[in-house]
């Protein structure tokens, strides 16, 4: 019963606390013998098939990617390690009040899917992404992709007209908008 007192407090939480439970919880774990491209374009396919969709990518400066992804009912984190250039680990956390291991393996199981039908050349498609910036500025450097009308986790930065925004690594980066609510 003690678990669900945690969960109840948790949900009323700012989300900086969020992240810290959710790591008591485990995910899925899986290796393709694919590229690292090739399997972020099998991910955003099959999320996208599920009705789902990529909300951030986030490099990382060892060659992986940390991915968000949400829904009204869902919240997920992907992260990919690059073990080679033709071998791909991905770990997957899926939630909801609770852990949704079968959401996971159905994911794991359409990503392994599609990566086999995928063409060699396939990869991220970013056309409808903007870049989150290191800093408030239109010539910052870009630290990540998002999705316009995704459900992010954004306060007003301080600076006009550019919110703050925290990556699925706890970083914050920066884009120009405004916050809408729903």
């Amino acid at each position: 019963m003690s678990g669900c007192v945690a969960l109840t407090a948790v949900s009323a939480v700012p989300s900086a606390l969020i992240g810290v439970v959710s790591e008591q919880f485990g995910g899925q774990e899986a290796s393709f013998a694919y590229s690292m491209r090739r399997t972020i374009a099998s991910i955003q396919a099959s999320l996208q098939s599920m009705e789902l969709d990529i909300d951030i990518l986030e490099p990382q400066e060892n060659g992986g990617y940390l991915i968000g992804f949400s829904n009204d009912n869902l919240d997920g984190n992907i992260t990919l390690r690059r073990q080679t250039e033709r071998l791909t680990t991905l770990y997957i956390k899926v939630r909801t009040n609770t852990r949704e291991e079968s959401v996971e393996r159905a994911i794991i199981d359409l990503v392994e899917q599609r990566l086999k039908s995928l063409p060699a050349k396939a990869e991220f498609d970013k056309r409808s992404y903007q870049p989150l910036m290191k800093k408030p500025a239109p010539d910052s450097s870009r630290v990540a992709w998002f999705r316009p009308g995704a459900k992010l986790s954004a306060d007003k930065s301080g600076k006009q007209d550019w919110l703050v925004v925290k990556l699925p690594s706890g970083k914050l980066a920066y884009l120009k908008g405004s916050i809408t609510q729903k």
